[in-house]
């Protein structure tokens, strides 16, 4: 089905609204409350959904995983190829904090786990007091979370942009002064936190010149710095994992290609 036509654009870019439309992607955004939670809500932080006979994550060295995301697919109405139901968690190692720019593809470090189907409480680990007081989370408070459906067009980072809107354009200059570009960047950066849609890269789409990252074709999960949220990944930085349509579409989640970077 066409949702194109569900795009609002400020009407400098009208001139090349048709192109735009060719590009939209359905997204859902993430609004983050800070509040506590039960074990099978969507979630930032807090303590995971987690069956008695599977054991809490760790990285490769042995160390507890942070619980970054719970997402419950009945509460946020996703869209194919995503799941409609299950929980889908998304856990990082302490560690990787450290660094300014992280890229990984085998979950040494982070762990993606999906669980199709939802047990009663009385079946869940209820008391998480093995887990260490990390010294540093991305997320200092639990929150729950609010989905809110959207449609985007390739974001002003994207490796597609070109695809869809050429050089000559994006050099343009409108008649305040300012390229097609720079006023591409104001208003789709595609920096929030989302399931679905375009990606934000500070730098570059770091799958711009990897044919083997481009297999990574959809964003499964971005979160982003924001102060007043108390999330914070290094020093303003962002994270994102992705994932290829065709794994995902099949709840496939051992193949996740996870980004973040920092200013």
């Amino acid at each position: 089905m066409d949702f194109s036509y569900l795009l609002r654009l400020p009407s400098q870019f009208e001139g090349i609204r048709t192109r735009l439309e060719a590009s939209v992607l359905k997204a859902i955004n993430i609004l983050p409350t800070i509040q506590q939670t039960n074990f099978t809500d969507s979630k930032f932080a807090g303590y995971p959904y987690l069956p008695k006979t599977m054991k809490y994550p760790k990285d490769i060295d042995g160390n507890y995983l942070i619980l970054l995301a719970q997402i419950n697919f009945e509460q946020c109405h996703s869209f194919h190829p995503f799941p409609s139901r299950g929980i889908l968690q998304f856990f990082i190692s302490p560690s990787l904090a450290k660094y300014q720019l992280t890229e990984e593809i085998f979950q040494h470090y982070f762990k993606v786990r999906y669980y199709p189907n939802i047990l009663p409480e009385h079946e869940l680990v209820t008391d998480f007091s093995f887990l260490p007081n990390f010294a540093y989370s991305p997320i200092r408070n639990e929150m729950s979370l609010r989905f809110i459906y959207t449609v985007e067009p390739v974001s002003a980072m994207d490796y597609r942009l070109t695809k869809y809107i050429s050089h000559s354009d994006l050099n343009k200059q409108l008649h305040d002064g300012r390229t097609l570009e720079e006023h591409y960047f104001e208003h789709f950066l595609g920096a929030e936190h989302k399931i679905g849609g375009y990606p934000y890269f500070i730098h570059q789409d770091t799958r711009t010149h990897s044919t083997l990252l481009k297999r990574y074709d959809t964003l499964l999960l971005q979160m982003v710095s924001d102060d007043e949220q108390n999330i914070m990944w290094g020093d303003s930085g962002i994270i994102k994992f992705f994932i290829n349509s065709k794994k995902l579409a099949q709840c496939d989640f051992t193949d996740i290609y996870l980004q973040a970077e920092q200013y």
